[in-house]
């Protein structure tokens, strides 16, 4: 029997803070065009829903819904030691039915009569109906479209051979989601849930500031507010 663990007063690595990128409405749209054409539509989900590459690449047409305009999330797909694995979401919050914009559910649909889904139903797939490795897509993909759309720059690795540094990641068009939902102030309740996560906590620690500035819109909106009802209770009443 140890009297004590051992991990105890072991220092650990410093975590450092993954840099997040967020796209505006018209970045997004540059990349979209600037993308392989079977992708376009991806791209676009990925920022107007806010779905994890594992989400969108598990997709399945039983869960669209374009006539109530949304979508559910029940599956999502990983690659491990080379395979890809199916299964559900890691949380229950994961679990969740998207409202879809409208001018979303028309670019799906068009998406699904220009590629018709496989025997797997999958939404988006390879040139070859198979399931998408992130990391192919990534490589193939993601990285010559900011190339094209001048998202990021070039810069000289230490041999002196141009080295173009991505502006973006796969995961940062759902931080974009978030960026653009809340430049439309919506309630981060509501954000909690498009995302999926557990936590409103983990939605304002992840997002959290760019709700810089809002609290002086909140001023002006309280000061409009008192304005009003001190004109009101100084009119003259009606005879």
């Amino acid at each position: 029997m140890l009297p004590r663990s051992p991990c105890r007063n072991i220092p650990l690595p410093r975590i450092e803070a993954v840099e997040m990128h967020f796209l505006t409405a018209k970045q997004v749209g540059t990349l979209a065009d600037a993308i392989d054409p079977r992708y376009r539509v991806l791209v676009l989900t990925g920022a107007y829903t806010g779905l994890r590459i594992g989400e969108l690449a598990a997709l399945r047409t039983s869960r669209l819904d374009l006539l109530h305009r949304s979508l559910r999330v029940e599956e999502t797909v990983n690659e491990v030691r080379g395979y890809l694995v199916f299964g559900p979401p890691k949380t229950r919050a994961s679990r969740r039915t998207v409202s879809l914009p409208a001018f979303l559910v028309e670019v799906l649909a068009a998406h699904l009569a220009a590629y018709p889904p496989g025997p797997e139903s999958l939404v988006f797939t390879s040139p070859e109906g198979q399931p998408l490795r992130r990391n192919a897509f990534r490589r193939r993909h993601f990285i010559p479209a900011l190339q094209k759309a001048e998202i990021g720059e070039w810069t000289e690795d230490p041999k002196g051979h141009p080295h173009f540094k991505p502006g973006a990641r796969i995961h940062d068009l759902r931080h974009s989601h978030a960026a653009l939902l809340i430049a439309e102030n919506v309630h981060p309740k509501v954000l909690q849930e498009r995302l999926g996560h557990a936590s409103i906590r983990t939605t304002l620690d992840t997002d959290g500031h760019l709700f810089e500035g809002l609290d002086e819109a909140a001023a002006d909106a309280l000061d409009g507010a008192f304005r009003e009802a001190l004109a009101a209770s100084t009119r003259p009443r009606a005879a």
